[in-house]
């Protein structure tokens, strides 16, 4: 597969690497040529100096044959201009762009751009570590769907994954046991310290928590 990485900056240049690594072909512009040296001098990608948003950059960059394009600047606008730019001007099937304002963020994949927001996963992230709670939302930048992750108490065990599932909207993906993850048949029984993860319905999961935990919920 041949990627395209404008930006070789911290984010950047380690996306390069691991897609190189995994061996994928590789190209990544910036307009500063000593960035390059995050690279490493066995990168064995292509180094293309320019702008991401000059049309003439992009296509010696060989954007026409890319498979994916991923812009990650430090700004947003940048990146927007060139996201939008590889999505709509030269069709590239797969844009991801790092957008910090969320509300932008959310905005843009509406163009069928994916973006993603380290403003949104950073907080995320470090709300999960202060509160160190046994129920928590996992980052996802979805408004139609949560990914949430909880610890099964003893009230809990016993139980089948099928009895987690509401109408639907609710679906356990992982249950982590003793360090090892575990994609659960629907008769699975849920042990005491299990960590669940399950994707639900924002509409489902006050429902979710009640039977995950009555005695909170009725406080």
């Amino acid at each position: 597969m041949k990627y395209l990485i404008v930006g070789c900056g911290r984010v950047g240049s380690t996306l390069a690497k691991r897609l190189a690594h995994a061996g994928h072909d590789v190209t990544v512009v910036d307009e500063v040529s000593s960035a390059f040296k995050r690279l490493g001098r066995d990168f064995p990608g292509k180094m293309v100096l320019g702008t991401g948003i000059d049309v003439d950059v992009l296509s010696r960059a060989g954007i026409e044959q890319a498979d994916g394009f991923a812009i990650c600047t430090q700004g947003d606008n940048r990146n927007i201009m060139a996201a939008l730019i590889a999505k709509h001007h030269f069709k590239v099937k797969t844009v991801v762009a790092r957008i910090y304002d969320p509300m932008r963020a959310a905005m843009y994949r509406d163009f069928g751009v994916l973006t993603i927001c380290p403003t949104t996963v950073g907080a995320h992230l470090m709300t999960n570590a202060l509160l160190q709670e046994s129920y928590r939302k996992l980052p996802y930048e979805r408004h139609d769907v949560e990914v949430v992750e909880f610890v099964v108490t003893d009230a809990l065990a016993g139980r089948t994954v099928d009895e987690l599932t509401i109408a639907g909207k609710t679906r356990v993906s992982v249950v982590v046991r003793e360090e090892r993850s575990l994609i659960p048949s629907g008769d699975l029984r849920l042990q005491a310290g299990d960590r669940v993860v399950a994707i639900v319905a924002p509409e489902a999961e006050a429902e979710l928590r009640k039977l995950i935990s009555p005695a909170k919920a009725a406080r």
